[in-house]
């Protein structure tokens, strides 16, 4: 798991690097979105080792509830994330949008079958 984290705390680095040689004076935009992308991953990894749990004791229904609640409060923090880094923290939409989806690829690219 720390691979991952490590890796897309690595990626939203670069992506800020590259707005600033773009000439972005707000380059804390993209390592915000890049932290959005990474609480986003804990909050996932947590929720499959849960359902695991739930599984593993033979509550199929169980399992499936902690990856919907999971999901549904996945969805609240990015969305929460994308209103206070734009709207109170003044950052650029851009950069976080980005680096959001960038890392989140990232993700997707590092990640095995033993990840949780």
């Amino acid at each position: 798991m720390r691979r991952v984290i490590v890796f897309q705390g690595i990626i939203a680095v670069v992506i800020a690097l590259v707005f600033m040689n773009m000439g972005y004076q707000k380059v804390e935009s993209s390592l915000f979105g890049g932290v959005i992308s990474m609480i986003n991953t804990l909050l996932l990894a947590r929720s499959v080792n849960q359902a695991g749990d739930a599984a593993i004791g033979q509550n199929i229904s169980g399992g499936t509830l902690v990856l919907f609640k999971s999901l549904i409060t996945r969805m609240a923090l990015v969305l929460t994330g994308f209103y206070l880094g734009i709207v109170t923290f003044g950052l650029d939409a851009l950069q976080m949008l980005v680096a959001f989806a960038v890392t989140q690829i990232g993700y997707v690219f590092n990640k095995n079958k033993t990840i949780y």
